[in-house]
């Protein structure tokens, strides 16, 4: 699905719209004047779902935000802050993870990791719930 502003600018003598929003590339375009496009690429699973739930549920929130030029912000904002809950969320739930701790102590660095990893997977969950599928 692609969301298209309203807006165009003149781009090497061609109407160009100046932010289109492709849900399924994960790609913000910025069309200005006097510069090339620019095209800001998204990877992270959160933005993914966040789009494409977004785009069933919310999609004038989605096309408003592209017509407003707010898209990029809102996504790298979004993005920075799901990020960072879920690291929060990990590091709390392992400074009391007594296996986690023991791995780490004995040098252990796989079982480690496999703990950590199992921890972001529960730390999602919630974090998701609240950010993500808004």
């Amino acid at each position: 699905m692609i969301i298209r502003s309203k807006d165009k600018v003149q781009v090497g003598g061609k109407n160009k719209l100046v932010w289109v929003l492709d849900i399924d590339a994960l790609t913000v375009t910025h069309n200005t004047a006097d510069a090339e496009p620019s095209v800001t690429t998204f990877s992270s699973e959160h933005i993914k779902y966040h789009l494409h739930y977004s785009a069933e549920y919310r999609s004038a929130r989605l096309k408003k935000l592209v017509n407003d030029g707010t898209i990029l912000s809102y996504l790298t904002e979004l993005d920075r802050s799901v990020t960072e809950a879920v690291e929060r969320q990990v590091s709390k739930m392992l400074e009391n993870d007594t296996e986690y701790l023991r791995a780490v102590n004995v040098g252990d660095i796989a079982k480690a990791r496999g703990l950590e990893n199992t921890d972001r997977l529960c730390a999602r969950e919630p974090i998701y719930a609240a950010m993500v599928y808004v």
